[in-house]
């Protein structure tokens, strides 16, 4: 009987389009090409704690990383007739929906999206903090689209402030400012016409983890 231990993460791994080098740079802490190496082969068992934060970089469940892909999202050969096909939107780290902070960082796997529902260059961000919690919890996923910055009253954006942090936040026309939409009524608006922001994209999707 084999020693090694079965796994699927070197599928996974480039399923997402990335090295062994960048998979052992992204887990915290960073661990070393070999190491990920070992993993993959089945000849070093991760604990479950680092399986659970290699799935979350990679995109996927600790269970799939064992058992395999529950779908071929990849394969577009297998997806049967009147199903829509899915891509692969980066995911680029966290945006906090609270205190301003910095928010874009390396990214750390993807989540898939049906094609029609994923503009060109969308990507995701984690959700940190409780200002957005009526429409997106604290810990959630959201989808942004870049190519889409205009303000309309009542949609959700990404925006970033001049000194380079970021926050998410809804539009609010009358005066114009974006404004958290949340459980608690400890946070202020951000007005308009003050200090310099770049928006950078419409929120188009939210996603929680059941």
């Amino acid at each position: 009987m084999s020693d090694l231990w079965p796994n699927h993460i070197a599928t996974f791994r480039k399923r997402a389009g990335k090295s062994q080098d960048w998979l052992a740079a992204a887990l915290n802490p960073a661990t070393t090409k070999g190491t990920i190496s070992q993993y993959e082969s089945g000849k070093r068992k991760p604990s479950q704690g680092r399986l659970q934060e290699i799935a979350d970089v990679l995109g996927c469940t600790a269970g799939e990383l064992i058992d395999g892909p529950r779908t071929a999202a990849n394969d577009q050969s297998s997806v049967p007739d009147g199903t829509e096909s899915v891509v692969q939107v980066p995911l680029l780290g966290e945006v906090p929906a609270g205190p301003v902070r910095e928010a874009i960082r390396h990214s750390r796997g993807f989540v898939l999206m049906p094609e029609s529902e994923a503009p060109k260059d969308s990507y995701a961000l984690r959700v940190s903090g409780e200002s957005m919690n009526v429409h997106a919890p604290n810990g959630c996923t959201i989808v942004v689209n870049p190519n889409d910055r205009d303000f309309f009253d009542g949609r959700r954006y990404v925006i970033r402030t001049d000194d380079g942090e970021a926050t998410f936040k809804e539009y609010r026309e009358g005066p114009a400012r974006l404004v958290a939409v949340s459980t608690y009524d400890d946070y202020e608006d951000i007005r308009l016409g003050g200090e310099p922001i770049e928006v950078l994209g419409r929120v188009i999707s939210v996603t929680t983890r059941l």
